[in-house]
């Protein structure tokens, strides 16, 4: 598990063996520097996964909307979310930061891979 927490934005991570799920919840306003410690923090704990079996979720519901400049880190780490078994967003309550990930993720032709819902009762996996 490892969870960082700053004045702007925070995620939290951890991974449900059991149910094969690896969990990430975003929080805030995202900077540079923030997504930089979101990448570290990933990479430890995505690394030792075995990515044809696990799904993950990105819970977004309390993130807020997204510098412009941030918008490379998303490409990357939707990349990266690509590697897993399946891909599910749980969707900002910010209908701009809604429209961002959803941008992004047509931008990166990951549109049709990965699943965003409002509901977490209505996640798929």
């Amino acid at each position: 598990m490892a969870e960082s927490t700053n004045q702007l934005g925070r995620h939290h991570m951890w991974v449900d063996p059991k149910a094969k799920v690896f969990h990430i919840d975003l929080f805030g306003f995202y900077g540079v520097d923030e997504a930089e410690k979101f990448f570290v923090d990933y990479e430890k704990n995505a690394t030792t996964l075995n990515k044809d079996e696990y799904s993950i979720v990105i819970d977004c519901q309390g993130l807020s909307t997204f510098k412009p400049d941030i918008l490379p880190y998303l490409r990357d780490a939707y990349k990266a979310y690509a590697e897993f078994k399946s891909v599910s967003f749980i969707n900002p309550q910010n209908p701009v930061g809604q429209m961002q990930l959803k941008r992004v993720a047509r931008e990166t032709n990951m549109r049709d891979k990965f699943q965003f819902v409002d509901d977490p009762g209505k996640l798929q996996l």
